[in-house]
């Protein structure tokens, strides 16, 4: 008789441990409630909220039975001491931004028809820039639990994310991406497993690849001097993608790098492993 109580614990154990349910990591990139940055908190959530949450604007990852791991992206624009409320169909979380300060950039450009761009290319440019609008709000279903990425290439940092920038001392908008130099030729990989959504070789930005990673995560590879992949392509996490160049406005050999979350450019090395 103990024999038998033994066996019908043991198997009521098991049953209990086979129902167990097991949530994803939901690395997220770390809290930075700053201009540029990103907005991640974890949220209590009953399933009628989360289904009420417009999953065009708010990154969400289920951690527990009722809590959701939320990453939400602030604007290079947004004001300091302004208050941020992400959930704003619930009212469930506000966030106050914080100041950062960014540095200025000068730098000189000979050709001045990358400066100013002369009326026949306006048009060219029109048209480039609703492709890169369009590109930069792709929203697929496909969902990470681990956002940690890997540098695209191996070189320099010469310019960070949010500098304000001066062209032959006019001013211009801010950069909203991270600039790595490496020689021409330098391998480009994917940080992040995701598909092509569009390649092209636009005046400003040169050969450029949009990666779409879900969820409304996309980042941008722009001035390479060699593209490998075709729009529609799926490229695995460190897969190749090109070669570092100098097309497009450049001063030098460079991969300009963004990443945008639901059209809104945040930084990139908030994003590396070593931010988490």
């Amino acid at each position: 008789m103990k024999n038998r109580f033994a066996v019908l614990s043991l198997f009521f154990l098991m049953s209990c441990s086979s129902l167990q349910v097991n949530y994803p990591l939901c690395e997220f990139p770390k809290h930075s409630p700053f201009p540029g940055g990103v907005i991640n908190k974890i949220v209590e959530l009953s399933p009628s909220q989360v289904k009420a949450i417009n999953k065009e604007k708010i990154y969400l990852c289920k951690v527990s039975k009722n809590q959701w791991r939320i990453l939400f992206p602030i604007k290079l624009s947004s004001e300091t001491n302004s208050i941020i409320s992400p959930l704003e169909e619930e009212r469930i979380l506000t966030v106050k931004i914080s100041s950062k300060n960014y540095r200025e950039s000068r730098i000189n450009i000979e050709n001045q028809d990358l400066v100013t761009p002369p009326e026949r290319y306006l048009e060219r440019i029109k048209k480039e820039s609703a492709l890169t609008r369009e590109a930069m709000r792709v929203n697929s279903k496909m969902i990470h639990s681990s956002l940690k990425m890997t540098p695209p290439t191996l070189g320099v940092k010469s310019s960070e994310f949010g500098v304000k920038r001066f062209i032959n001392d006019q001013p211009r908008n801010r950069h909203t991406g991270l600039d790595i130099a490496a020689p021409i030729g330098t391998e480009i990989t994917s940080p992040l497993s995701g598909r092509v959504v569009l390649v092209g070789d636009f005046f400003y930005r040169g050969k450029t690849v949009f990666l779409d990673h879900g969820g409304g995560l996309i980042t941008t590879y722009s001035h390479m001097n060699k593209v490998v992949v075709n729009k529609g392509q799926f490229i695995r996490k460190n897969g190749p993608i090109g070669e570092v160049g100098k097309t497009g406005r450049v001063t030098g050999p460079h991969l300009h790098w963004q990443i945008v979350l639901f059209g809104v450019p945040v930084d990139p090395e908030l994003f590396l492993d070593l931010n988490f």
